[in-house]
Parts: C-alpha cells; sequence; structure tokens
C-alpha cells in the first residue's frame, strides 16, 4: 500500500510538471521569453553594425558634435583641396576635437584630415606660421596656394573666470567656428578691411563682435576721423558705433566723399543721436530720419517678457536678414529710437526697411519718463529700427545699413538672440559676399529661451491655471464615474 501511494505521488508530481509547461501561464511565459530574446538579438545586432558603420547621432541641443547647416553648405562649395592637419602626439587626441574634424572630412571629398605629431616633426608647421605650436592644435592649408592658418587649442575654448576659486572654466567650444573660418580664410584671396571710427564717443565694439567679424576674416583698424583727411583707400566698410558728440561739418564731408566713390557704412545710433545735428545731415542725405525719443512697443508678442522697451521687432524679408530669419530666433533691439524714411527721395536713392515694428509702438520724448503707458504728446508709430540706404549714381553704388539699437545691436548682451546673424548677414551683403560666415560658440551652460511678453503670458496661463483645472476636471470625471458603479 505504501508502495502504490509513492508511485500515485510521483506520478502527481510529475503530472503537475507537465500540465504547467502544457499550460496558459507556460505559453503565454514562453512567448514573452522569446520576444525578450528577439528583442535582445536586435539590440545587439543593431550596435554591431552602428559600430561597424561609425553611425552616431548628436541629441545635444546645440548640435555640439554636428556641423552647422551653413558649415555644410560652405564645404560642398569648396573648389580646392584643403588638408586638416591635426598637431597631436598618438594618445594624447581629445575625442571631443577628433569626431568634429572627422566631420569635415565626411562632408567634402575636397578636406581631408591627417594627424601630424609635433614632436616627431617639430619643423613642419613651422613653414606655414611663426606661432608656438600646442597639443591638440590644427594647421589648416590649401593645397593649391599653400596658404596656411594655424587653429590654437585654446582659441577653440572658451573660458570664464570663476571668481569664487579663481579659476577659468570652460564654458563654450568654438571648434567649428574656428575650423570653418580657417578653411574661408585659406581659400578666399581677397579679405575686406573694416574701419571702426573714433573721437565722437563711440562705443567700443565689444568681444562678441570682435569674435564674429575676426571668424568672417574681415581685417580691423580705427579710424580718429578728427586727425584725418579722408578715409583710407583699403576700407570696405566704414563702422560708426553708436557717436555721442557731433561730428564736424568737415568729418562729414569727408564721410560723403568716401559714400560718393563707392563706399559702405554700417552706422548704428541711439536716442541721444537726435541733437547731433551734423551727423544726422548725413542720415538724410540718404533719405532716413529720426524720431525724437525711445520707442516703446505696444503689441505684447513684440517685446520682451519684463521691458516694453526690449523691442522684438518684425525681420523683414531681405538679403541682410536672411540668416536671421532663416534661424527662426528674433533679434532684440532695446532702448532703440523710431527711424522714419524721408517723404521725397531723389531717384538716384532707394531706402528699404530691415527692421520694423508694430503699428501699436509709440515713441517718448520725455527726458525722464515716468512710465511705460502711452500718453499725450507721444509719437505714434509705426517705426523702422532697421534700414538700408542704397544710392546710384554716374553707375557709381554706395550703401548706408543704420540700425537704431545704439551699441545693444550687436553688444554681448545680445547671444541668445539673432543679433549676430544679422552681423554677418550685413557684413557679407555690403562686401557683396553673402557666404560669408561666422558659426558661434556653442555653450556648454544652460540655454536661455527669449519669450515675448505674450508667450510668457500664455505660458503662465497655462502652467497655473489651464493645467491645474484640467487635472481637477479629470479627476471628477473619474470620481463620478466610480459613484456611478
Amino acid at each position: 500500500m505504501k508502495d502504490s501511494g509513492k508511485k500515485s505521488n510521483v506520478k502527481s508530481f510529475f503530472g503537475t510538471i507537465r500540465k504547467s509547461f502544457s499550460g496558459r501561464k507556460f505559453r503565454s511565459g514562453a512567448y514573452v521569453t522569446m520576444v525578450s530574446a528577439v528583442v535582445i538579438v536586435i539590440i545587439l545586432v543593431a550596435n554591431m553594425l552602428c559600430s561597424k558603420i561609425n553611425l552616431q547621432v548628436d541629441l545635444s541641443k546645440q548640435g555640439m558634435y554636428t556641423l552647422t547647416e551653413d558649415t555644410t553648405k560652405m564645404l560642398s562649395e569648396l573648389k580646392d583641396d584643403v588638408t586638416i592637419y591635426y598637431l597631436v602626439k598618438p594618445g594624447n587626441e581629445l575625442e571631443q576635437l577628433k569626431n568634429i574634424v572627422k566631420k569635415y572630412d565626411a562632408a567634402s571629398d575636397k578636406v581631408k584630415i591627417v594627424d601630424k605629431d609635433p614632436v616627431l616633426y617639430p619643423k613642419f608647421a613651422s613653414d606655414y606660421t611663426d606661432a608656438t605650436i600646442q597639443q591638440n592644435s590644427f594647421l589648416v592649408v590649401n593645397n593649391k596656394t599653400n596658404v596656411a592658418k594655424y587653429v590654437d587649442y585654446e582659441d577653440m575654448l572658451v573660458q570664464e573666470m570663476d571668481y569664487t576659486t579663481y579659476q577659468n572654466t570652460v564654458t563654450g567650444i568654438d571648434v567649428e567656428g574656428e575650423l570653418t573660418s580657417a578653411i574661408q580664410y585659406v581659400t578666399t584671396t581677397d579679405r575686406p578691411k573694416m574701419y571702426t571710427l573714433t573721437g565722437h564717443g563711440e562705443t567700443e565694439t565689444g568681444d562678441t563682435l570682435k569674435s564674429n567679424v575676426e571668424k568672417m576674416n574681415i581685417d580691423t583698424a580705427s579710424l580718429q576721423s578728427a586727425s584725418e583727411s579722408s578715409v583710407p583707400e583699403d576700407c570696405d566698410i566704414l563702422f560708426i558705433n553708436a557717436p555721442q558728440s557731433d561730428f564736424t561739418e568737415a568729418e562729414v564731408k569727408m564721410i560723403e566723399d568716401y559714400l560718393a566713390k563707392g563706399g559702405k557704412a554700417i552706422i548704428t545710433l541711439d536716442y541721444y543721436a537726435y541733437n547731433l545735428t551734423n551727423f544726422n545731415s548725413l542720415l538724410n542725405y540718404y533719405g532716413i530720419e529720426m524720431t525724437e525719443g525711445i520707442v516703446f512697443e505696444g503689441d505684447q508678442s513684440m517685446h520682451s517678457a519684463n521691458y516694453v522697451d526690449e523691442l522684438l521687432p518684425k525681420i523683414e524679408v531681405h538679403d541682410i536678414t536672411s540668416q536671421a530669419n532663416d534661424s527662426g530666433i528674433l533679434i532684440s533691439m532695446p532702448v532703440a529710437s523710431g527711424l522714419k524714411i524721408s517723404d521725397t527721395l531723389r531717384k538716384t536713392l532707394t531706402v528699404e526697411p530691415l527692421l520694423t515694428t508694430s503699428d501699436s509702438a509709440y515713441s517718448k520724448t520725455a527726458t525722464q519718463i515716468s512710465t511705460s503707458e502711452k500718453e499725450d504728446g507721444d509719437i505714434d508709430g509705426p517705426f523702422h529700427l532697421g534700414l538700408v540706404a542704397t544710392d546710384t549714381y554716374n553707375g557709381v553704388t554706395s550703401n548706408i545699413v543704420v540700425y537704431s539699437g545704439g551699441a545693444y545691436t550687436f553688444g554681448d548682451d545680445t547671444t541668445s538672440y539673432s543679433n549676430q546673424k544679422l552681423l554677418t548677414g550685413t557684413v557679407g551683403y555690403l562686401v557683396g559676399d553673402t557666404n560669408l560666415l561666422s558659426i558661434p560658440t556653442k555653450s556648454l551652460a544652460n540655454s536661455t529661451i527669449a519669450l515675448t511678453s505674450r508667450q510668457t503670458i500664455i505660458l503662465s496661463a497655462t502652467s497655473v491655471i489651464i493645467i491645474p483645472l484640467l487635472i481637477l476636471a479629470i479627476g471628477g470625471v473619474i470620481c463620478f464615474r466610480r459613484r456611478r458603479r
């Protein structure tokens, strides 16, 4: 009896096991296991393929490890063969630099990347540059003309002093900006020259403007107009940055003579310039008139979230503004004055708008402004904040581009906006080369979002009112349905 009981138990045990393998739970578990195995195999195969073909995806917001469309387009149009020498001792390569420079080789069959050990070949770079060579730097050479440009490792890093530790901290990477600039340098025969006018309290150009101009390979020099009888012959662009005191009649005549010969000028001005009689005569000659006071914007979608005098103007369609328009980023013009096009223009002169306010804008003329609200006596808009004037006489064309945001127009505080692309477009248009590039530094800091006042109100209302109400409504519906059950 005991043996038969044992056999019965063993039989029952194996029957239970057999039943578990044939039941619904087993089939479900087997299916899950099989699917999991297939997914794992697919992931392993995909990983092997990606490693084999070196497939990488740049998920950084600024495209830290990929080339911009501007650089890619420039590389596709190269006519000369260019070699980028990576000056580094084997084993000391920086992956971040190496990964970026490889993109140039992949983007154009005209570009070749060659590693060159400066320790093993100490005299190689001296044939092209007098600079002291640092590890992880680059030497860009045009193989046809032998023109070269050295890109120092430190120039590709943006560093700021941390005054809590008194140590430099890397806040940005400018590998693409410097390499693209170097390629343009070695493949361009003519490099324009820009003179910056001084002697009237003009604001000194900031680091951002200087960096952008250098990347466009524009040579720069200062010009003290009071001590000169004429603008230098090699001046391609005359830059006048927010003068605070008036010009003499002789200085105005000197600038007019320069322009009459086909000269080009970029002028930024602020509300102080309204009282500069001689300076305004130069603007008036080109059909541009200043409005007294500071412009305030009545349209919430065209000023910043906090200040009605920090204008975010409409960007008009023009070759100058095409880069800014394509970026989809706003232009900031704080504390600007209004510009008007003269009612009567001579036949040889055309004036085109670049930046404009809304019809709701108004200009306050009071010396001390007590309120930002519109009052009686304020000047009604709309206004222009940027204009380009073109005069063609006897086959000679001169241009002036005027912006009324003063020194803020291309200042260091506008890096979150599209002002630097406006600068690039302006310079490129005046020198007749709209392909000039100035690739901005890619910041390692958290990026900021520029919002208009209307966008801020909508975002605040959505997060504070609409979303909580929506959550309450969903909760109410769920409670109601449960009670009905």
